[in-house]
Order: structure tokens, then C-alpha cells, then sequence
């Protein structure tokens, strides 16, 4: 019996907020902002033909591999939670604008023609060759999330929803003319997210939640310059100097829930409204009442006397 009642609590993870709090919520996050290569590394050639098909004349500008290298960057957001009552599938609904930045790097090992060099042979290079892009962005997000109790005071959540990013800020190097033009990352893009988590409470009205969320599929992006590139991140990501990338991030995020004011139409005993309440010369009858009741006193104690 005590196990069933105890399930019964935790079918919803919420249940005592519900009852001492409001159903929404300030939300402080921030955490970390990645872009997963696609793929991490790929193969680049780049041939001329300064003669004919039939009688050609190759030159070959480099060749060589580039490796996309992990980089770890950050974003801090602040949104509104609501939870919802009698839907299907989600019980909360979060609204999140934010800010964050992005920063790539690409590594090429290979052979390279010499720049100013005499004829089209190729070298070694010496050191690697490094390719970096740095962004700002502005976000916001809009996400349903769903969540299955662990415990008391823990569950495990998952949320699908849309994102869209806002470049106001960006930079990248300037490769050698034997190297294809680096592409930019569009002005702006769309994408539906996917993603799951863990969530805590850590005190009444308080909950912390770990989430980790992938764009999945690009919905729309700003138009870029058409630009000659070996890896192409079709509608799963987004082009960028040399390769394709994916956005995910990894972030932790704070519920305050405010709590409901309390079911009294009285204000507190100390408070002056209190004293106003029960002021005696405001409360109708008082002073009848009063005189009355020593009239009644005085008249009992003749009769006595007598």
C-alpha cells in the first residue's frame, strides 16, 4: 500500500510545486555552445586544366586532408517556463532568447603549390596549416518539454521545438589563393531541435535541469555567396570555412517558480491593515454593546442589594 501511494507522488514530478507554487517560472541558463564537423575529416584537391580535353594540361593548386578540431565556446540565455495542464505529450512550455559565440578551427595536412613559385610542383608543408571563424549570435528558442519521474526530487526530461540564430558578428582567416574561398556562416537560419536531460529539485520552487539539444534539421537559412567547397552540410547543418557543421550545446538551466500568496482574506496579526480591521471604534455595535452590558451589570447588583 505504501509503495502504490508512494508511486502515485511521483507520477508527477511537479506535483508539490503545483500546489505551494505558480505554474510559471524566470529561467537563468547558460552552458556550453559546440559545432560537430560533417564529417571531421575529408579528403581536398583542387586540379586546373590549362589545356583542352583532349590534350590537357594539369595543375594541381593542393592537396592534402583537413581535420575539424573540437572547440568549446559559450552561451548564457533567459526565458520564461509554463507548465501545461491536459496536454498529450509535454507538460511545459519554455521560451528562452540568448546570447552566445562560436569559434572553429580547421587544420590541413598536405602539399600546397608555392604560391610565387615557377613551376606547379608541390611541397610538404612545413607546419600545419590552421583555418579559423569566430561568430556572435543571438538566439531565441521555443521548446515543448516532457518529463518521466527517477524519484523524489529527480526526473528525466526530453524536448523538441524550434531555433533561430541571429550572426551580428563575425570573423575568419584569409587562406592562400591555392586554397578554396572559406564560406560564412548565413546571417540567420531556422532549424527544429531535438534533445534530453536530467532535472533536480533543490529546494521548494527551485529545479535545475541538465539538457543536451542538437539541431537536426536546418528549416531555412539567409542566402550565401555560392562558393567552390569540397564538403556540402546539405539541410543538416551549416556550411562554414571549409566544412559542414552541426550546432549543439550542453546547458544548465535554473527554474524560479514564485510561490502563491497565501488563502486568507485577513492581513497579518502585526500589520497595521490587522489593527485597522479590528479597531473597536470602527466596529459596528461596539459601543452598544459595552454600555449595555453595564447597564444589565449595575441593575443585577440593586436587586441583590435589596
Amino acid at each position: 500500500m505504501l509503495n502504490a501511494e508512494g508511486q502515485g507522488i511521483w507520477d508527477d514530478p511537479f506535483e508539490s510545486t503545483r500546489r505551494t507554487h505558480d505554474s510559471k517560472a524566470w529561467t537563468l541558463s547558460a552552458g556550453t555552445n559546440h559545432v560537430h564537423a560533417l564529417p571531421t575529416s575529408w579528403n581536398s584537391s583542387w586540379v586546373l586544366n590549362h589545356g583542352t580535353a583532349a590534350a590537357p594540361k594539369l595543375d594541381t593548386l593542393h592537396d592534402g586532408l583537413w581535420t575539424s578540431l573540437p572547440s568549446t565556446q559559450w552561451r548564457v540565455g533567459l526565458g520564461h517556463l509554463w507548465m501545461l495542464d491536459d496536454w498529450l505529450w509535454a507538460d511545459r512550455l519554455h521560451l528562452d532568447v540568448g546570447v552566445s559565440r562560436m569559434v572553429k578551427e580547421e587544420q590541413f595536412l598536405g602539399r600546397i603549390k608555392e604560391v610565387n613559385g615557377t613551376d606547379s610542383s608541390l611541397v610538404v608543408v612545413d607546419e600545419l596549416l590552421l583555418n579559423q571563424g569566430a561568430s556572435w549570435a543571438l538566439d531565441g528558442q521555443i521548446h515543448l518539454l516532457s518529463a518521466a519521474v527517477t524519484g523524489p526530487d529527480a526526473f528525466v526530461e526530453w524536448s523538441t521545438g524550434l531555433r533561430g540564430g541571429w550572426v551580428f558578428q563575425q570573423q575568419s582567416d584569409t587562406l592562400a589563393p591555392v586554397f578554396f574561398e572559406s564560406a560564412t556562416l548565413p546571417a540567420w537560419h531556422v532549424a527544429w531541435t531535438a534533445g534530453v536531460g536530467v532535472g533536480f529539485k533543490v529546494y521548494r520552487g527551485r529545479m535545475l535541469r541538465l539538457h543536451v539539444e542538437a539541431d537536426w534539421l536546418q528549416l531555412a537559412q539567409a542566402r550565401t555567396p555560392d562558393v567552390v567547397r569540397v564538403v556540402d552540410a546539405d539541410v543538416r547543418g551549416l556550411n562554414w570555412l571549409q566544412g559542414g557543421y552541426r550546432p549543439w550545446r550542453v546547458t544548465l538551466t535554473h527554474d524560479l517558480f514564485r510561490r502563491k500568496p497565501a488563502e486568507s482574506c485577513a492581513n497579518p496579526t502585526r500589520s497595521e491593515a490587522s489593527k485597522t480591521l479590528f479597531d473597536p471604534k470602527k466596529m459596528k455595535g461596539g459601543k452598544k454593546a459595552k454600555s449595555t452590558g453595564f447597564k444589565k451589570a449595575l441593575e443585577e447588583r440593586e436587586d441583590w442589594l435589596e
